[in-house]
């Protein structure tokens, strides 16, 4: 993995500028640091010139005209610095906007395997955390550099007028915030020291958090009793993400200290040469003024720019980590060139001796597992909870690879093909499915806006039963889904949602149709209509059907029936059943329905 320094970070971020052609940026910054960095410096010559006219006993208009020409270089450094401010900020937006696009194109690459593992969870949430928000990061590096800019330009000019009475009260100026940025340093190492465990305490937070306000565990919490369970762990969590705060503060504030004892020093012997040098009448009462409140102004701004660089230290090492995770190749495999199979070949897939476990765990899945399913063929794989019939599924699919073993398609190893051309060979109705915040034809289609596209996408609702529920809303077929995005939109059913899925299936038409129980929330009659339609629907198709309910057995070619220990038993309804062993067993406890049918086929 390349590793990102301070320098080597930094140089990416100003290079993203000229990528993102945002060239005026570069101008932008020149004139808010000139503009901006004038402000504090022409305040200073406020009092000075007004003693001045004072002592000499100037005239009023003298002391008018005075006022104004200060008055009217602030408003103008005012106008241009809010002015260019105003266009640098779209712009650095427009940056980390980018950012997104790119770090949601990562998310759709990730090997599927490592999302379900709360450890890459842990470290993708760290590495992404520099687009958390415009407070920190990513885009606070660009806004604190525009500060630092115009910063710097203060100094220099703050430098040149104290350098004029003691070039020494300048340097010693300096050494002071040279310590208070250290001071600062120390605190930003101890924070990116703990950055792991505060992104891990946030994450679990952040769960019971949207957990205890999500509407869609209200009627759980409310009928289990779970509120008083869930506040306390939420509680928790909140306990341990805040220790973890307190911790980082308590260090700050004990650095701190050594940062004031500077600034007392700093300031009175400052103090001292200055009064000193009006006593021994080598400055006037104006200049005195001068150069106490340029001392007071440059020490407000060298305070400024040392607090500007800490938190580009510590913006930068977050954004460090996030281009180090972006550019790192660890989650992703290397996939082969092979495009997919023709939409009319019928696939045969073979596991070879398939073992599976996530990564970063130690326990297999499936350990040297075998399956033929022949081309054509309609499987149903059914079996005991954690079985691995999901597993098996994802591995089919290409979401998981395998730990050791082959699969194949057709006699091609699944690992030579491009990933997406793979991925189009299939169309998969998980477990956890969902509906997504757009009308229900552009569910199933999503940006095709072709007529022959529309004309398939309602044909396949209508095929799945649900013709009559939707040509009864008010948009009938581009009636938006969910009230996330629509206040108008239409919650469906948990078995309408499921139908919709399964329509979105059929729509793709792939080689391979795979149901992952995606009827579950559907009652036994209504899923065996659905499995009995796909019967028809699937036809010339390798088909593979999971389902805790056996109706998807009645009219498959074959059963595998697995157990904790891999594969058990093999073979069509008929001979599962005359075994009487596990799958016979599972079939006789279905209900009275499935019992009838199971003495029908004893008999």
């Amino acid at each position: 993995m390349k590793k990102y320094g301070f320098w080597t970070t930094l140089s990416r971020q100003w290079k993203l500028i000229g990528e993102g052609k945002c060239y005026r940026l570069y101008l932008l910054y020149f004139f808010y640091a000139l503009f901006n960095g004038c402000i504090p410096v022409i305040g200073i010559y406020f009092s000075k010139f007004i003693i001045d006219v004072i002592q000499q006993n100037a005239s009023e208009q003298k002391l008018i005209f005075t006022v104004l020409v200060l008055v009217g270089a602030c408003i103008l450094c005012y106008v241009v610095s809010a002015l260019t401010r105003a266009f640098i900020q779209p712009i650095i937006l427009h940056l980390r906007t980018k950012e997104f696009f790119k770090v949601c194109g990562i998310y759709q690459k990730i090997d599927y395997e490592y999302i379900e593992n709360a450890q890459f969870q842990d470290e993708l949430e760290s590495g992404f955390e520099a687009l958390d928000g415009d407070g920190r990061g990513f885009q606070h590096t660009y806004d604190n550099l525009q500060h630092i800019f115009s910063a710097l330009v203060s100094i220099v000019l703050f430098c040149i007028i104290i350098s004029v009475f003691s070039p020494w009260i300048a340097l010693l100026c300096l050494i002071s915030t040279l310590v208070t940025s250290i001071i600062n340093q120390k605190v930003a190492k101890y924070i990116k020291i703990r950055q792991r465990d505060t992104a891990h305490a946030s994450r679990q937070k952040a769960y019971f958090n949207a957990t205890c306000s999500d509407f869609a565990y209200g009627k759980d919490i409310r009928i289990f009793v779970l509120k008083d369970s869930l506040m306390q762990k939420y509680e928790q969590k909140s306990l341990n993400l805040i220790s973890i705060i307190k911790s980082i503060e308590n260090r700050r504030f004990g650095y701190a200290f050594f940062g004031l004892l500077a600034l007392i020093l700093q300031n009175g012997l400052s103090y001292y040469f200055i009064i000193k040098a009006y006593f021994d009448q080598t400055l006037t009462i104006a200049e005195v003024s001068l150069y106490l409140s340029a001392i007071v102004a440059f020490s407000t701004v060298l305070r400024t720019l040392a607090d500007r660089i800490t938190s580009v230290v510590s913006d930068v090492k977050l954004t460090s980590i996030y281009f180090e995770t972006t550019d790192s190749q660890h989650f992703f495999r290397t996939a082969g060139g092979i495009d997919k199979f023709s939409s009319n070949t019928l696939l045969e897939i073979v596991f070879e001796n398939v073992s599976f476990k996530y990564p970063q765990t130690d326990k297999f899945i499936l350990k040297d597992f075998n399956l033929t399913i022949k081309a054509g063929e309609k499987l149903a794989i059914v079996g005991t909870n954690g079985a691995g019939k999901t597993t098996i599924v994802k591995l089919i699919c290409g979401l998981f690879h395998p730990t050791s073993g082959k699969i194949l398609i057709n006699g091609v190893d699944a690992e030579r093909f491009d990933k997406n051309q793979y991925y189009q060979m299939f169309s998969a109705v998980f477990q956890d499915f969902d509906v997504y915040a757009c009308s229900i034809i552009e569910n199933i289609i999503g940006n095709d806006t072709s007529l022959e596209a529309r004309n398939k996408a309602i044909d396949c609702l209508n095929r799945v039963g649900l013709e009559e529920k939707i040509t009864s809303l008010p948009l009938k077929y581009d009636t938006s889904l969910l009230k996330v995005v629509d206040p108008e939109g239409v919650d469906l059913s948990g078995g309408q949602k499921q139908k919709i899925a399964i329509a979105r299936a059929l729509y793709k038409n792939g080689n391979v149709v795979i149901l992952d129980e995606p009827t579950s929330a559907l009652d036994a009659l209504a899923e065996a209509d659905i499995y009995q339609s796909f019967d028809d629907l699937v036809e010339n198709k390798t088909a593979i059907y999971i389902s805790h309910r056996l109706s998807s057995t009645k009219f498959c070619d074959k059963i595998a029936f697995l157990d904790q220990d891999g594969l058990q038993e093999y073979g069509n309804h008929q001979e599962l059943m005359a075994l009487k062993k596990g799958y016979y067993h599972m079939f006789q406890v279905q209900g009275q329905y499935y019992q009838e049918e199971g003495v029908q086929n004893e008999s």
